[in-house]
């Protein structure tokens, strides 16, 4: 059940399908409230068009294909585009625009030349705007400006706030690399210890007095986190702190190869 969530191009076709199907029921609820008969309900164009711009999204769900990922953008540029040109004083059609970008930059389209392709984006949406404008405004192309700058101004911030988080990720993936554990050196460690039942040397690894308490107190009774916490009437946070670096000194990445290596320093 849970592969149809498992990735970005199956959750926007599961809520668009959504938010489709709801519209769909909206429209005959109108229906039935104004006593139109079902030919009536379903003959609307707007009622077709719904239609086909949901099957990408429906066939997404299923399938992963990079054909549905050009159809979902392609469904946000076209409503974008076509209600930009209806209405330049509403915010809906940026931001179908914005969806489509933010697409854009999730699948990959925008790995090359970035700035390029977003200031292109922008200056489209920006001309599609202006012709919306003199169609419908007598030619006054300030009209759409408070809009514009609405979205410019969204769609700053969800690029600043987009770059925190990816800075965060590749801090976080430098983090695990450094945690990984070099299995081979591990393993050697272990035998030459089991052999002769020598203590793990914690000096030599730079463990500090209140790291070895800690590591006494996790391999003697095989601690849980809280448990460290409450035997030396520190913050559990505080534990957490320790573990980590006790990690980075030891070469590990988990508790237990802190246990099966310094078994033999405390009786």
């Amino acid at each position: 059940m849970i592969k149809i969530f498992d990735s970005v191009q199956k959750q926007i076709g599961i809520m668009i399908t959504l938010v489709g199907i709801a519209a769909v029921i909206s429209n005959i609820i109108d229906g039935v409230l104004v006593n139109a008969t079902f030919i009536e309900i379903i003959s609307p164009i707007n009622v077709w068009l719904l239609f086909l711009m949901l099957i990408p999204f429906i066939f997404s769900i299923f399938v992963e294909s990079n054909i549905l990922k050009v159809l979902q953008i392609g469904v946000f540029l076209i409503t974008g585009f076509i209600n930009i040109l209806e209405s330049f004083d509403e915010i809906y059609g940026p931001g179908m625009f914005f969806a489509a970008w933010l697409l854009m930059r999730h699948y990959g389209f925008f790995d090359k030349y970035q700035k390029i392709k977003s200031i292109l984006f922008l200056v489209l949406l920006v001309g599609l705007t202006q012709i919306s404008v003199f169609l419908h405004n007598d030619g006054a192309f300030d009209a759409g400006s408070q809009i514009l700058i609405y979205t410019a101004f969204i769609i700053l911030l969800v690029i600043i706030i987009w770059k925190d988080i990816i800075k965060e990720q590749s801090k976080l993936r430098s983090e695990n690399k450094s945690l990984k554990i070099n299995y081979t050196k591990l393993r050697d460690q272990l035998n030459i210890l089991e052999k002769d039942h020598i203590p793990y040397d914690l000096k030599s690894a730079k463990i500090s007095p209140a790291e070895e308490r800690v590591i006494k107190t996790l391999t003697i009774y095989k601690a849980s986190n809280r448990e460290i916490a409450e035997r030396l009437n520190i913050a559990e946070s505080t534990v957490k702190l320790h573990l980590y670096n006790i990690y980075n000194k030891i070469g590990v990445d988990n508790r237990f190869a802190i246990i099966d290596l310094c078994k033999y320093n405390y009786t």
